[in-house]
């Protein structure tokens, strides 16, 4: 009769602390789930707070490192400027500064141009209907520009005639216009709150050199956006 007294006083005992500790592992494990979903769905809103912002105007800086092929035997690097400001829900103004840096086998070309145009946001309207997005600069764009309306063109050439312990170069630069209509299709996206990627394609017209051109651009930068 004294041991099973003893024993189920051994249990009472045991009982509370067995159940204090299976407490604290189920507060410990729904702590943990709790900080899993809140991180989750703190990263969540932070991307779509970004798409569902509001914004007037942009203001962009970005890089396209681009080389051709194995091929080609010259490097391009363009460094982007860009301001975009808002006209209506789906239109927007575009005053680009693009500075493209070439290089070959001893020569070197350097222009800087500026651009004007206009993007088209073609289903802007219909995804803020949807609340899928903000009245803001992001997503499928159509765009119509005149490329470098007004550039600075330098080209810096090694003298084929020089020895090899001389180090001479011509260097020739020249302000520039042009008339080159360019029509295109591309997509604008932030990726946080200051970066962003815009990628097109576009063709276009030099009217005064009779040329035709195609290019597809991928910029990558920062950005900062202006409200009312």
């Amino acid at each position: 009769m004294k041991n099973a007294a003893l024993i189920l006083l051994m249990f009472a005992v045991a009982l509370p602390g067995t159940i204090c500790f299976a407490q604290k592992d189920t507060v410990m494990i729904e702590t943990e789930r709790t900080q899993d979903q809140d991180f989750y769905y703190r990263n969540k809103y932070r991307y779509l707070d970004v798409r569902l912002s509001d914004e007037d105007r942009l203001l962009k800086i970005g890089i396209q490192p681009f080389k051709p092929g194995d091929n080609f035997n010259f490097l391009v690097f363009t460094v982007h400027g860009g301001f975009e400001q808002k006209i209506n829900t789906s239109l927007s103004a575009v005053t680009e500064l693009n500075s493209v840096m070439t290089w070959s086998d001893g020569d070197a070309f350097h222009q800087q141009g500026l651009s004007l145009g206009a993007r088209y946001y073609f289903l802007k309207k219909k995804d803020i209907e949807q609340g899928r997005s903000g009245n803001n600069c992001q997503g499928v764009y159509g765009l119509l520009k005149m490329s470098d309306l007004l550039s600075l063109v330098t080209i810096r050439s090694d003298d084929p005639t020089a020895g090899p312990l001389e180090h001479q170069a011509d260097l020739f630069r020249v302000l520039q216009g042009s008339l080159t209509p360019e029509i295109g299709i591309g997509f604008q996206q932030r990726l946080d709150y200051h970066l962003y990627f815009d990628s097109a394609v576009a063709c276009n017209y030099n009217i005064l050199e009779n040329d035709f051109g195609f290019q597809i651009s991928f910029l990558f930068g920062v950005l900062f956006s202006y409200t009312k």
